[in-house]
């Protein structure tokens, strides 16, 4: 798993390139944990379009990640999922409670 960290307008903008498999989804739940433990009451934005495959335990780690920022007053937005990502979320029925965009742009502008 690869990850680039960017801020726009103050807001952390971290881009996930990789799979989250069961070979990698250790990493991706440390990098998540790290995420909502250094952001705490603040938004972030994550850009998946790096991000070709996730299995069940990656949606799981996305799901607590994002209680862990409801918890502390955050928001996790998501962003650039492939179309494969998409229809996951959408056959659980994520979409309609973790917040999705499809650019980084719109993103940014739902927190003004």
């Amino acid at each position: 798993m690869k990850i680039e960290v960017k801020e726009v307008d103050s807001v952390k903008v971290i881009k996930l390139t990789g799979q989250v498999r069961i070979s990698t989804q250790n990493e991706f739940k440390d990098l998540l944990d790290n995420v909502a433990k250094e952001n705490e009451g603040k938004p972030v934005v994550i850009s998946m379009d790096g991000v070709a495959y996730m299995n069940s335990a990656g949606l799981g780690i996305i799901i607590d990640t994002y209680k862990k920022f409801k918890e502390k007053k955050g928001r996790m937005i998501l962003c650039n999922l492939t179309p494969d990502i998409t229809k996951l979320f959408e056959v659980t029925r994520l979409d309609r409670f973790i917040e999705i965009y499809d650019t980084e742009n719109e993103a940014l502008a739902s927190l003004n």
